[in-house]
Parts: C-alpha cells; structure tokens; sequence
C-alpha cells in the first residue's frame, strides 16, 4: 500500500482464476480489481512466470498476465531456471530504483525508434526486451547500448549519451520498456468532473472526460501537451495543450480541455504521451490508462412510471441540452442534487425516498444506448460537517450507494445551527453538469442556519433549490423554513414543499417536479383562512405538461376554473397530496388556455400557489449598458457598484420557441419590487414594452428600453407574450437578488465600471472576467483556449517550435516513437519503493 511501487509476481501455474477479458468495469472481476488498485497506487506489476511445456498462452489463466502488463505498463518474463530467476532479481530489477518509462509496445513486430530525453547527458538509458507470450524467436538488438542481463525470454541492454533508442532485426514478436532513473515525475488523471482534484486512468466510454495533470521536480517547461495512442500503435486522440486551472486550492494545478467523443476510444488499454516544451526541445513521460466500455443502465421501469393505482403520465424521452441550446432553467435538467439533514425527524421520509429512489432516478430517463445522460449527486449536513458524500453519472452507482448511505447515517434529535447553506454553496461547486435541481430536506425543527462569508449568496441562474420541509408535530406554519433559505428558495425559482412525517410514496411527487421548470404563476397570501384566496393563474398555450402546487395549513375549499370559465375538477387532478400540499397534473389541451381563477382556503394561516409548465419554449434575461450588446451579464450588475445613482440600463431577453409552432409575439415586462418581509405584498415598480431585435444577429432577440432598476434586495421580472390571435404563448417569472452593500471583488480584477459591470484585465472577459480572449485561429470551449495547430499559451499566443531531431529516414519528434508506419506509443512512470508478492495459484 505504497505509491508507485513495483509489484513483483512468481508463478510456475497455468491455472489461475482469471475469467475472459472485458473491458467494462462494471463487471468487478478480479482482474479489473487488480487494475484499478495499480492506477490508484500508479504501481507497475512485473511477472516472472515459469510455466510448463506445452501451455496454452492463449487460455485466460494464462493470457492475463499478458493484459495486466500491457494495461499498467508493466513486464511479464518467461523464465526458464532458478538461475535465471536470480539473474533476473540482481540484473534486471535491481535497476529500477527511479524507474521513469519513456517508451513501450507490446507484440511488435517491426524495429522502432524511440528519442529517450534523459535529465542530463551521460545518463543511462535502459531498454528491458521481452519475448511476447507464446513467441520463441530471438529478440532484437538495440544500437549503441551494452547487454546488462540475458536470459532464454528477456534482454536487458543500456546506453550513455543516447539521443535516439533503435530496435532494429526483429525475428519475431517482442515487447519493449525504456525508462530512465529520475526523480522527476508526474501525475495524470481523468475525471468527469474538472473541479473534483482526484481521479484515475480510465476514461468512461460515452462519458466526456477532463483530465488533470501535476508535475514534480521538472526544471519550469514552456508549455505541455499530452495525446492518446492505442497499445498497438494506433493513435485515439491528438494532442491536447495544458492551461492553468483556476481553482486555487488544487492539489493538480493543471488541466486540459474536456475530452468529448470518448466514444472513439477503442476499449482496452491507452497510452497518453505527455510532452513538456522547452523553447524547442522536449522532456517526455508515459502514462498508463483504459477505456472502459461502460454497462448501460438497464432499469427495470421505464419512463415517467408512478405506483399502482396512480395516474400516469407518459413524456417524451428527456435529452441532454448544449450550452447553446439551453435557456436557463426552463429547459430540462441535466444533475439532481439530493441534500439531506441529518435529523432524526426526517428518517421515515429518507426511507421512503431510499425505497424510491430508483424510480425517482428513472424519471429523467438517465440513459441512451450509447451514453450517460445525466448526474446524481448526494450531499448530507448537520450542525458539524457538511459533506459530498458522492456524484455519479451512473444511475446504478448512485442508487446502490444511496441504499447504502441512508441506514448508516447518524442522526441527531435537534440541530442548533445547521450547516445548510454551507451546503447550499457545496451543491453550486457541484453543479457540473447544469442545469441543475436541488432537492433539499429539512426539519420543522431545525430553525437556525449558520452564517457564511458572503461571495456565496447569488445564486446561480442554471441550478433550481426545492426544500422539503418535513413536519416535527409541533409547528403549524406551513411556510416553516429559515429566512436565509427562503430566500435561497426564491432566488432560484424553487419550491417549498411541506411533508408531514410519514409519507409512504414520493415518486408522484418528483415526477411533477422534475420536467416542470417554466414558472408561470407565484403567488401567496399570509391569510387564506378568514376569507377565500381567489387569484389568477397563467397557463401557457401548447405545453407539454402543466402542474398546480398548493401549500397551506389544513388546504380545503380549492376550486379552479379555466380561462373560459369551465371547472376544472381537483380531486381527478391530484397526483400528490397529504393536508398541507397539493401536486396537481392537469392535461391543459383540455381546457381553454390564459388566465385562469382559483380559490384556496385553509384551516389556518397562508397559502401558495405556484403554476410551472414543461415547454419547449424557454426564456433568459440579460443587463447591459449597450443597445446592441449580444453579451450580457446574467446578473443585475448595480450589486457590484457603489456610485449612489442608479444608471439606466438595458434588459436584453432572448425567447426561445419551438420551432414548429414559432410565432411573432407582443410582450411586456413588469419589475415588481419584494419586501422579504412580507412576501405576499410584492409592489408594482415598472411596466416596460419589449422591443424585438435582428434574430439573424442577435441570440438576444428582444430588448427592452433602458429601465432604471431599483437597488432592492429582491425583484421580480415578468415576462408575458401573446401571440396574433391574442393567446397566452409565453409567460415566466425569475427572482433577482441584490447584496448589499456593493461588493466589485466577485470580478476577476476587481475593477467596475458605473453600471457594474466588471472591468477585464488584458485578454480577460465575460461577465465576472474569468474568460480567456483566445488569440486568432484559436476557439473558447467552457473559457478554455483550444488552439489550433503549431499553437499553445493559456490563450493560444505562443507559436510552438517543433524539434529538429532526425534519423536517416524520418524526422522523429523527442520522446517520440517511430515505427516503420509511423505508428506512435509510450508509458508511465514509477520509482523506487519494491513490493514483493509471492504466492501459488
């Protein structure tokens, strides 16, 4: 249990318990075991096999030997003796006490050339051969090098000096290792997620795939690149050029853009071939990886599925949105966050939701034949820690784990100040993958959350907070939630759900949640219980799912009536309820669309109605001091000024329709001022037209005139369209909060100008300036530069120099391996510590 320590493995048996070769992870056996714990420990396994005359190297016994080497870069020798074992032990092993690779091939066939780049001239270079399993010809020679150790299935030769490695007379199949002693090394991960610091080799097939990278001991390099070659010569994926990460408490202080079509990636064994430049010449390492073929999900329940006896609701199949299709948070979401409190009150609800959970998650319809499509992620907080505890984008995974989690959870009879926005901002720096819902829980109960330095507190326009307030059988407001998360709540466009204590079903309940992300309608009243709530709700006209959600205290007395009047019944609606809350799914195309009439009572206290479609239709709002502007801050930037007067300012609108039933609109955009005090009293600020723009030009295809927004806490905007007929097609409400007092800092430099808006420093933009102005040729991928070719620099302004070395018949690039097709590939690295593991199958 040492990093990189060299494994060593005696067997004389053909027997062992190795099953078939597969290249899915998922299927556990041992031989996956073994890899995965070589890639954590990045430890190099090496065989001394002395098998039997006549074996069958082709048998699974046998043949994975020959899979765990390729797969770690590691050697497998067929030995002969007890003399030639020792020989092996005193020759061969006893060099490898900082043993760098810089080059490998398995089952070759043909001479190559390797460019070794040692540290410092009048190193030595060393080159282990080996016959390949089940090949009885001679191995080839290398020049310029000495024989070190012989044997009848290994040749160990080295030189000084060497600028280039050449195999050459090759009889039949061989495998090769060069590596050098060096102290310099480094580590390399892939990850589907960036802003996680860990991961390991293998890449996941239909996954997109980051990957990081740290050196160590290297005298400072210009830049860095890595590309993937197959084990047999092939080349996976061109080369990739290092930036800096931004996130400054990275243990990996490199990264590379994220690797997209994995699904090109041939299953099996991978070499990524990492290239350090300095002005011209090159250091180089290798290292180990695999493209697992991952086993997609195969649930049980497909579709949008509820409990017998339930209405069912079938939808078409959720699909993943591009950052260029995606309107905010109208569009499906792509991560669900599950954040639990750990109080005991809420453990019957949490094994419901642990019962549930895999229906629940099989409402998004997680997969596609060929690929993962979403990402489940858990989080869990007291008054002490607030903790990830996992994320995954395979449904299987999470659901297993998240049986697991719920029982071995401790639970506490009383929080005193919650860690819950601490976890609020954990669930925002694991939004990887938005947009994004949260599903958080909590206790009646719990009524005090621990303050956090704010620079937390705006909440992003892709992730949506949904609270589950669980009902402690002492509090009667049904709007129990702290302050701070209400708001929260609101800022995200969110929900407040009120549970009692002992549900025995949640699925209805998520799957009106999940697909419904246009707020239509949000409205409350602080009492419906003197006298009827009557109030109006919009229904948009062409949706694809609309849902009703009531709170109040003892909820009685609701009636609904459409846009002409006819009723609505409730009761046949109703797809969730308990005597708080009512979840209604209403097939719309039934009714007259517009404005519609409800009326709520209760038994006590408030009440809430809230209307959310799922539309193909979507709406994102933007500020600007330009007219023309088509890049604009998602934010009201006035929160970052501190100039006394409030400037004018312009808020573009893009509307996105679907395109089938695309139609000129008239709209209109009401700005209603929120008391945080009371929010059933919301006070009308402005009414502004809405002008429609170049949509050839503009993504932002509608502007308004110049608004002089309020410095208000909190502000509603009200988006309503109607088309030529008159009718409802579009109505949205998004909450925008405002800090105080301003504060510049959350822009990179720091600098503002009288609107707010941030101040780039040189070849820096974006709203909070964190974007790189990528040089000419080069194009920005998630405020990265990718740059062309012959190009690097964290903006792509460096031209690289490619080297000068040249054999007889090619040009070969340092640390590069050229076959007689010029096929490339190379390995990893490992040092000193030696780990002996003897045993008998």
């Amino acid at each position: 249990m040492k990093s990189h320590s060299i494994v060593l493995v005696f067997t004389d048996s053909p027997a062992s318990d190795a099953t078939a070769w597969s290249h899915r992870f998922e299927d556990k056996n041992l031989e996956q075991l073994c890899l995965q714990i070589s890639f954590l420990w990045r430890s190099k396994v090496t065989f001394l096999l002395s098998f039997p005359e006549k074996t069958d190297f082709t048998q699974d016994g046998v043949d994975v030997y020959r899979r765990l080497s390729m797969s770690t870069h590691g050697d497998y020798i067929i030995v002969k003796s007890a003399d030639e074992t020792s020989e092996i032990l005193r020759k061969v092993i006893s060099t490898s006490f900082f043993p760098e690779n810089v080059g490998v091939g398995f089952e070759l066939e043909v001479g190559t050339s390797i460019n070794p780049t040692p540290d410092n001239d009048g190193d030595w270079v060393f080159t282990l051969l080996t016959t390949a399993m089940g090949d009885t010809k001679d191995l080839p020679d290398v020049k310029g090098t000495i024989v070190i150790s012989q044997g009848s299935g290994y040749k160990l030769v080295a030189g000084r000096n060497m600028k280039l490695v050449t195999i050459t007379s090759p009889n039949g199949k061989y495998n090769y290792r060069t590596y050098l002693q060096s102290k310099n090394t480094l580590l390399f991960d892939y990850n589907s997620d960036m802003m996680i610091d860990v991961g390991n080799g293998i890449v996941h097939l239909g996954v997109t795939m980051h990957s990081t990278i740290r050196t160590f001991g290297f005298p400072d390099y210009q830049s860095m690149s890595y590309h993937v070659v197959q084990w047999n010569e092939k080349l996976v994926r061109e080369a990739f050029i290092a930036f800096r990460r931004p996130q400054e408490d990275c243990t990996f202080e490199w990264a590379f853009n994220p690797w997209v079509n994995t699904d090109d990636c041939p299953p099996g064994p991978i070499m990524q071939v990492h290239l350090l430049n300095y002005n011209g010449y090159y250091k180089g390492r290798v290292t180990p990886g695999y493209c697992d073929q991952i086993a997609h999900y195969s649930p049980q329940v497909q579709g949008f599925v509820v409990p017998e006896n339930q209405n069912v609701m079938v939808r078409e199949k959720t699909r993943v949105i591009t950052p260029v299709e995606s309107c905010s948070i109208n569009d499906s979401p792509n991560q669900f966050i599950f954040i639990l409190e750990q109080h005991i009150g809420n453990l019957k609800i949490y094994q419901t939701l642990a019962a549930e959970i895999e229906k629940i998650v099989n409402l998004v319809n997680p997969v596609t034949e060929n690929s993962y499509q979403k990402e489940f992620t858990l989080l869990v907080f007291n008054d002490v820690n607030s903790r990830v505890l996992f994320s995954s984008y395979n449904p299987n995974n999470f659901i297993k784990k998240f049986l697991e989690v719920i029982p071995q959870l401790e639970y506490s009879n009383s929080l005193q100040i919650s860690l819950g926005l601490l976890s609020i901002v954990q669930a925002q720096k694991q939004n990887i993958k938005p947009t994004s819902q949260v599903f958080y829980f909590t206790n009646q109960a719990t009524t005090t959350v621990a303050q956090i330095d704010r620079g937390w507190d705006i909440i992003d326009r892709n992730i949506e907070f949904n609270f589950f307030t669980i009902a402690d059988g002492v509090t009667t407001e049904i709007f129990a939630l702290p302050k701070p998360l209400e708001l929260v709540q609101k800022m995200s466009n969110g929900r407040i759900i009120p549970l009692s204590g002992n549900e025995n079903t949640l699925v209805n309940l998520f799957a009106d949640i999940m697909p419904t992300n246009a707020l239509t309608t949000d409205n409350e009243k602080y009492d419906c219980h003197s006298s009827p709530y009557t109030l109006d709700a919009f229904v948009e006209k062409n949706v694809d799912a609309t849902v009703f959600q009531i709170v109040g205290t003892g909820l009685k007395d609701i009636s609904i009536a459409d846009a002409t009047g006819t009723t609505v019944p409730v009761d046949a609606n109703v797809h969730f309820q308990n005597a708080n809350f009512k979840s209604l799914n209403i097939d719309t195309s039934k009714y007259t669309p517009g404005k519609w009439t409800v009326s709520i009572s209760t038994s006590r206290g408030g009440c809430q109605l809230t209307v959310r479609h799922k539309s193909r239709n979507g709406v994102v709002y933007g500020f600007t001091d330009k007219s023309d502007a088509d890049i604009v801050n998602t934010q009201i930037p006035l929160q970052r000024s501190a100039l006394p007067t409030n400037e004018p300012i312009y808020i573009p609108i893009r509307i996105k329709q679907d395109t089938q039933q695309m139609t000129k609109l008239t709209s209109n955009l009401e700005i209603q001022l929120v008391n945080r005090a009371r929010y059933d009293q919301p006070a009308s600020y402005q009414n502004s037209s809405v002008l429609q723009r170049d949509s050839a030009t503009c993504s932002f295809n509608y502007i308004t005139p110049k608004v002089t927004i309020p410095r208000n806490d909190l502000t509603t905007f009200t988006l309503t369209s109607y088309d030529d007929t008159n009718s409802l097609i579009l109505r949205r409400i998004f909450y925008y909060y405002q800090h105080s007092p301003a504060d510049p800092s959350v822009c990179h430099g720091g600098q503002v100008d009288k609107y707010g808006q941030c101040i780039c420093p040189e070849r820096y933009t974006g709203e909070y300036c964190w974007d790189r102005i990528c040089a000419s040729g080069a194009t920005l991928s998630h405020g990265i530069c990718s740059c062309s070719s012959g190009f690097y620099g964290d903006f792509c302004e460096l031209e690289l120099l490619m080297p000068n070395a040249t054999t007889p018949s090619t040009t070969a690039l340092p640390f590069e391996t050229t076959t007689k097709t010029g096929s490339t590939f190379f390995t990893g690295f490992f040092s000193v510590i030696m780990i002996i593991v003897s045993f008998h199958f």
